[in-house]
């Protein structure tokens, strides 16, 4: 328990210091002079108990106390003689150096009774010289030895460098002959491709040059004189309403927004009656909503620029997909029968088999407007495109000529360019001189419309292709691939319909409901 500080009030002094045990124990004096206060344990946050304060003066007696201790200690120590002090120490140290003495002669008087004798000299003997010899021919043995083994190590080292040396030759000398071979190879595949492409400049130039004025038949005479009247459509439509259009910008605006949707429209065309009807639907709702007849006319011509265009670019590779454009074209044709003139204008201005019109270099025509007027376009190099390339243009453009002409009466309207366009087309080209295209585009014609003009015109329709069979076919000059291959595809079509007594049709005829 912890108590508070005992102060003491003041009360006489005492002269006499109090015995060290009464001290030790601490009691409580009782002189009655002299009272002592004990203060209970002060809790955090109460005052101090008034007390007596301690004065200067009970602090002095305290210290008046301490120094009578040290004077009493001081009379203590006083009775022990310095001389004494330095004795004791002395004599310490004698005792400490004593055994260190005595050990240390104990030693020295050992070492002097103790004799070293000299050792005999060694006297040489024949046993030491053999040695000597042994040891000296073991040790040129073991610098020979380690020579040899030294040169072997770079003889060995020599001859990995050389292995490895012969490794990187034989590598690179077979990279070097690969190089070679592949630069060899592409040399020849150019070399080849320049020939090909010279061979086929040399035969579209020799197609021109061949070129020569339709003679003869009447019906060819017609058939000039039906594509220059096209010709003059169409030279009436750049020269006359196409810069109407351009002057009005209302009507350019509206034409230009238009043409993306028609092109859409076409561009996207399937094999479904369905969707068919509804890209017509789509195409006729633009035409009517056009503000005068110089637009509509204008998007009429636009509608059947994309259908040619389409059929260009797709059924030259893919003929069954001339009838969707063809069911198209009819469905508009019904509603809009100015479309089958602009649909003219479009095939014969870049197909005059159309008509059919085998073009020819008339005097002072320079070749760019010949090629221009056949159909011929010229490649990123400046060349004209090959007779194969132009040929399949052709047959894609002539498709969609022939997909028209045998499309039947849809929804119980006739179809404005019918049947009988496509027997002329046949009597025409079968009384023109063949060129050697002409197979290739006879046998075109009949995969695509054939069947319909079996079945319209019966015997008619096999008696011509009977003279397509012994007299036409035989007629075709040339020994071009172009003339070769399309000779050989005819007569084997034309066997087959002998064979089996009708015509075989073309994929994709029969387009689905859905």
């Amino acid at each position: 328990m912890r108590y508070g500080l005992f102060l003491l009030d003041e009360g006489p002094k005492s002269a006499v210091l109090p015995d060290r045990k009464q001290h030790r124990q601490r009691t409580t004096p009782t002189t009655p002079t002299t009272t002592w206060r004990k203060y209970a344990r002060r809790s955090l946050g109460t005052p101090f108990p008034a007390s007596t304060p301690v004065t200067a003066r009970a602090v002095d007696d305290q210290g008046d106390r301490y120094r009578e201790l040290v004077q009493k200690a001081q009379v203590r120590l006083s009775g022990v003689a310095k001389d004494k002090t330095q004795h004791t120490r002395v004599s310490a140290c004698q005792a400490y150096a004593h055994p260190i003495q005595r050990e240390l002669e104990e030693t020295r008087l050992f070492l002097s009774k103790l004799s070293v004798d000299k050792p005999a000299p060694l006297i040489k003997s024949d046993v030491d010289e053999n040695v000597a010899d042994t040891l000296a021919k073991v040790e040129q043995m073991r610098h020979d030895f380690e020579n040899q083994r030294e040169q072997k190590k770079k003889a060995d080292e020599a001859e990995k460098a050389e292995a490895v040396k012969k490794v990187e030759d034989a590598k690179q000398a077979e990279e070097t002959k690969k190089a070679e071979a592949t630069k060899k190879a592409a040399e020849e595949v150019k070399q080849a491709e320049e020939a090909e492409k010279a061979k086929q400049a040399e035969e579209a130039k020799q197609a021109i040059e061949q070129s020569k004025p339709i003679e003869t038949p009447t019906t060819s005479e017609q058939a000039v004189l039906l594509a220059k009247r096209y010709r003059d459509m169409y030279s009436e439509l750049m020269n006359d309403l196409a810069p109407k259009i351009r002057a009005d910008p209302q009507k350019r605006a509206h034409c230009f927004k238009q043409r993306g949707l028609v092109t859409r429209g076409v561009g996207q065309l399937k094999d479904s009656w369905e969707f068919i009807g509804r890209t017509a639907d789509s195409i006729k709702s633009i035409l009517s909503a056009s503000a005068s007849a110089d637009v509509q006319d204008w998007m009429l011509n636009l509608v059947a620029k994309s259908l040619v265009k389409q059929a260009e670019r797709e059924v030259s590779v893919a003929p069954h997909a001339a009838y969707p454009l063809a069911a198209t074209a009819v469905l508009v044709m019904q509603a809009y029968p100015k479309l089958s003139d602009m649909l003219m204008i479009r095939l014969v201005k870049k197909c005059p088999f159309v008509v059919p019109q085998y073009m020819a270099k008339q005097p002072g025509q320079n070749t760019d407007d010949f090629i221009k007027a056949a159909g011929y376009r010229r490649n990123d190099d400046g060349d004209i495109e090959s007779e194969g390339i132009y040929a399949e243009r052709m047959t894609g453009m002539l498709a969609l000529f022939a997909a028209i002409v045998q499309m039947p009466d849809i929804g119980g309207q006739p179809n404005p360019f019918p049947v009988h366009h496509g027997w002329t087309w046949l009597a025409r080209i079968i009384n023109m001189p063949p060129r050697a295209i002409s197979p290739l585009l006879v046998q075109t014609f009949l995969s695509v419309a054939g069947p319909t003009m079996l079945g319209v015109y019966g015997r008619q329709m096999d008696k011509l292709i009977s003279v397509l069979a012994t007299t036409w076919i035989a007629s075709v000059a040339g020994s071009s691939p172009l003339a070769v291959a399309g000779k050989s595809n005819l007569t084997t079509f034309i066997n087959e319909y002998r064979s089996s007594g009708s015509i075989r049709e073309c994929k994709g005829r029969v387009i689905k409901t859905r």
